[in-house]
């Protein structure tokens, strides 16, 4: 028992880095899912529901600029720190790289934006809320957390970001008063992020002493070509979860989509709990790939994922109630359906992190994301074509992320890739 114990220690010792990592990575989600919540029950009832759903609009347009800035250099770059760790001087070369390629997009983000705002009439009722919240993009390029992440040095970021937001919320309580105040609050958030990037982009030059430099196109270009395929993932991903505000407060109008919001962060709590489970389980998988074990985790995770869906229906309603009042209660069938997707999500993080990824079968993943992104839409067209009901657009996303389940999972039968044991995968 002694030695067991001996050889734990000496375990997490060695591992020390990573769990730290994984550490602050899971609390950073989890600390940034309870600053929204915390602000939110006063912001709809001092914004109101109109107001804030203008704020969701803005900030869903300015993250498909934040994705496409990003260029899936965050996991790009990632790997190439993390294969040198102790080189400052190709951590320099990465960051100056990324850096110049961001300021590039950046700039043409700015074009596509001004013609954005200037031919399309829902954008040209509040403008100012709209610049200031594509304002964030910077954030993108001034606070590296993919390069914090390859050095394991989440902390830094957790710390930068708690204390920020921190700092946000007098501010937020003395200013916001009244549903006119919605510029006021989207300064405060979006000054708030703009400070703490700032601060993050002084510590890469003073602690980390990185030297920025920008480099030539043809670099740029290089790694923009290596990095399409992240891009290209992360694109779809960001079609999939921000198009359904735009389509809600474009189709039913901004209070309706408040009320989506509201029913997106009730499903978003367990969510967050559940999102790091096939990561913590990715690097057992990796060194001892076990169909058996994997069918077990996939039946554990069903089991979790019905659990989830339980929870937000039994819960949900007086969490709305809290959070929202009562005039939000049209978001607790719209979080019941979208509960859902937590079962589907568990599902398809298991086929793709702990048996697609494994066997080097990475393609699958993106065609995937085709799928999910292409399927969403033929539900949500069909289901818009009979109803105009915003009921339509939860059950599209739930039936396409069960479709990603049943295409990952023809495509593991199909490859054979948990063959060895007699048992079917079951959905």
């Amino acid at each position: 028992m002694k030695k067991q114990l001996l050889e734990i220690k000496e375990r997490i010792f060695n591992n020390k880095k990573v769990i730290e990592n994984y550490f602050f990575m899971t609390l950073l989600l989890i600390l940034n899912s309870l600053f929204g919540l915390l602000i939110y029950p006063y912001l709809i009832r001092t914004l109101g529901k109109e107001s804030y759903g203008v704020y969701v609009f803005a900030t869903s347009i300015a993250n498909y600029f934040i994705c496409f800035i990003g260029f899936g250099f965050e996991l790009y770059g990632v790997r190439k720190i993390a294969e040198n760790p102790f080189s400052n001087t190709i951590r320099s070369e990465v960051l100056s790289t990324v850096f110049t390629a961001k300021l590039y997009l950046e700039l043409l983000s700015l074009l596509i934006f001004i013609t954005l705002l200037k031919t399309t009439p829902i954008l040209q009722q509040n403008p100012t809320i709209y610049w200031v919240s594509f304002s964030t993009t910077l954030v993108n390029i001034l606070f590296p957390t993919w390069y914090f992440q390859g050095v394991q040095k989440m902390k830094v970021v957790t710390y930068i970001q708690v204390v920020f937001k921190l700092l946000s919320l007098p501010f937020i309580f003395y200013y916001v008063r009244t549903t006119n105040d919605l510029l006021i609050f989207t300064i405060i958030m979006a000054g708030s992020s703009l400070a703490g990037a700032i601060y993050a982009f002084a510590h890469l030059f003073f602690i980390e002493q990185i030297h920025l430099n920008l480099v030539p196109f043809s670099k740029v270009f290089t790694y923009i070509r290596e990095s399409q395929y992240f891009f290209y993932a992360n694109f779809l991903n960001i079609i999939k979860t921000q198009s359904l505000n735009l389509i809600v407060g474009a189709r039913f109008g901004m209070s309706d989509l408040a009320i989506f919001d509201l029913a997106a962060k009730i499903v978003q709590i367990p969510m967050v709990l559940l999102t790091s489970i096939n990561g913590a389980l990715f690097p057992k998988v990796i060194a001892n790939f076990n169909a058996h074990s994997l069918k077990r985790i996939l039946r554990l995770e069903q089991l979790i994922g019905f659990l989830a869906i339980l929870s937000v229906i039994l819960l949900g309603k007086v969490g709305i109630w809290i959070l929202g009042g009562e005039t939000m209660f049209m978001a607790y069938p719209i979080a019941i359906i979208l509960s859902c997707t937590i079962l589907a999500f568990l599902q398809t993080g298991c086929y793709c992190s702990l048996i697609l990824i494994p066997k080097k079968l990475d393609h699958y993943i993106l065609k995937n994301l085709a799928i999910s992104t292409l399927s969403l839409l033929v539900y949500m067209l069909i289901g818009l074509s009979f109803t105009n009901h915003i009921l339509i657009l939860p059950i599209s996303l739930a039936l396409s992320s069960f479709t990603e389940v049943y295409y990952l999972r023809l495509v593991i039968q199909k490859k054979h890739l948990l063959a060895n044991e007699s048992n079917p995968i079951r959905n």
